[in-house]
């Protein structure tokens, strides 16, 4: 499986093996060593606890992927998404399955097949719709959202004296990049969720109203544009607040394995007809009312780089 390019890691004892785009290539097993531990003033020995490495700490840079992160991996992945379908098929569809579609998969699927981006999204709603999705939306609105919040924190702590860098959060590969290697950086993160991550909050929380499910009945899978992505919907930070145990994306799948899926699902992606994507449910207390409006946006502006600092100025 392809990860982006990135922070590579090494030295690890249990690796499948080295990538070749790694800048410290393992060239050999690392010789064993006597156990260590801490060594106390009073002279007790504390022995030291072998570190465990899972998706959550992962860079995705394939420099070094261990055979307990190869685990972890397929679980976001094309094969286990169809093996959910068919166990829930088997218990009579016990679950709602439910999408949040980003744009830049169905421009990427519309560049692979030459098609123009919005037939490319009513296919994809299609072909999700055909694998039993009930909800199939965009991210676009909570992108909205996110870009709102955004411009409401950093306005925030301007008026306060505060700190006036801020560093947009929606990026999960440079997030855990500047937790491993650039604590000063920390303080800095904007503390607002990704637009994916929103939208998985709203469905599980107000979807599984709408379909008149228990949000543990809910399953929501995202088509993201980065591996990365995986990452993010891995993270423990990101679980309802009324159960830890349930996160608010449990599946994420890139453009690339959109493709994947077709093949897997047996599915002719021309052959698909079109489906319309379905609006984002209705949120109480947000001012304006629902999450929707004619040009599709609530609030935010348009832009081709986040739009961070052309909505904090205006």
């Amino acid at each position: 499986m392809a990860f982006s390019a990135g922070i590579k890691l090494s030295g690890l004892d249990d690796f499948i093996a080295p990538s070749q785009a790694c800048i410290k290539p393992v060239e050999s097993l690392p010789a064993a060593r006597a156990a260590r531990g801490i060594i106390h003033v009073e002279g007790s020995v504390e022995a030291l606890v072998p570190a465990k490495i899972t998706l959550n700490d992962c860079l995705a840079c394939s420099g070094c992927i261990t055979s307990a992160e190869s685990v972890l991996i397929t679980q976001q992945s094309v094969g286990e998404l169809m093996s959910w379908l068919a166990a829930n098929k088997e218990a009579g569809g016990s679950k709602a399955l439910v999408v949040s579609l980003s744009p830049q998969c169905w421009a990427s699927v519309a560049a692979h097949f030459a098609i123009p981006p919005t037939e490319a999204a009513g296919r994809i709603v299609g072909m999700l719709k055909a694998l039993g999705a009930a909800l199939v939306v965009d991210v676009a609105l909570a992108r909205d959202l996110s870009l709102h919040e955004s411009c409401a924190e950093y306005v925030g702590r301007v008026h306060q004296g505060g700190e006036r860098t801020l560093l947009a959060s929606a990026c999960p590969g440079w997030v855990c990049y500047a937790e491993k290697t650039q604590h000063s950086a920390i303080p800095h993160i904007s503390t607002v969720k990704s637009p994916q991550q929103i939208t998985g909050s709203l469905l599980k929380r107000h979807a599984a109203k709408l379909l008149g499910r228990d949000p543990s009945e809910v399953y929501h899978l995202a088509l993201m544009p980065c591996f990365d992505k995986k990452l993010e919907a891995s993270r423990d930070d990101f679980t309802l607040p009324s159960n830890a145990e349930l996160r608010e994306v449990d599946l994420v799948l890139t453009s690339a394995e959109i493709l994947d899926l077709l093949s897997a699902a047996s599915l002719h992606f021309l052959s698909i007809p079109p489906s319309p994507l379905d609006p984002m449910p209705l949120v109480p207390g947000i001012p304006g009312g629902p999450l929707t409006s004619p040009d599709g946006r609530a609030w935010g502006v348009g832009g081709v780089s986040g739009s961070f600092a052309e909505e904090v100025f205006r």
